[in-house]
């Protein structure tokens, strides 16, 4: 199980690694706090030490990432998922690790941007291939809309994704509009983006427990 996917294993964690390579090269360059949290206003409020940045970040998402994926792949339903599907939670942690190291490096050498658009714009993205993708995941315990009604009817589960899909693909791209809005009027595409994100994710799960009044229980 674990042989097929090992190369792969290998690969992305390196890849979760590799902020902490860098930071090592420019390590006495680097500040010895340096940002840890971004604010609503997209400006640094938080920080860390130069040690915890540059080894203590890496190592936790690469704990987090070989978590995500050992759970994925013991799952007795994994074939289900799909290969795509798998593809994104293989890479999703890689990704975020390097997003995040690249805004913090930056803010440490004084180079700012607005973390707020690139974020959108991430998370938009991402929406819309979960939104793409979640339709053709098939009934399994690790990823997708789960839910105790859903993982108890494959016909629900299936209903279920199918109106998911639609949802996150619509956050998706008003997460990138809000990203452009963003530039001007931070505060009001902030609270905007906040109420799309829990309606996307609350519509699914509202309607997979209807789905299951509607359909009888057992």
């Amino acid at each position: 199980m674990f042989k097929k996917y090992l190369k792969l294993i290998i690969i992305t964690g390196l890849i979760t690694l590799l902020p902490m390579v860098f930071g090592l090269i420019v390590w006495n360059k680097l500040p010895e706090q340096m940002p840890s949290h971004f604010g609503m206003s997209g400006e640094a409020d938080g920080y860390s030490s130069r040690t915890f940045m540059v080894f203590g970040l890496p190592l936790l998402m690469l704990c987090a990432h070989v978590f995500c994926v050992v759970v994925t792949l013991v799952d007795p339903k994994r074939k289900n998922i799909g290969k795509k599907p798998l593809a994104l939670l293989f890479w999703i942690i890689p990704a975020v690790t390097l997003i995040t190291s690249a805004m913090v490096y930056c803010h440490a050498f004084g180079r700012k941007f607005n973390v707020s658009v690139v974020m959108f714009v991430f998370l938009g993205i991402l929406y819309m291939l979960l939104g793409n993708w979640l339709p053709k995941v098939g009934h399994n315990y690790s990823f997708g809309i789960r839910t105790p009604w859903t993982l108890n009817d494959e016909e629900n589960w299936h209903a279920t994704h199918r109106l998911g899909g639609k949802t996150f693909t619509a956050a998706g791209q008003l997460m990138i509009i809000l990203a452009l809005l963003c530039i001007k009027f931070r505060t009001v595409a902030l609270i905007a983006m906040i109420a799309v994100t829990v309606v996307s994710v609350c519509v699914p799960l509202a309607y997979s427990y209807v789905y299951y009044l509607k359909h009888g229980r057992e």
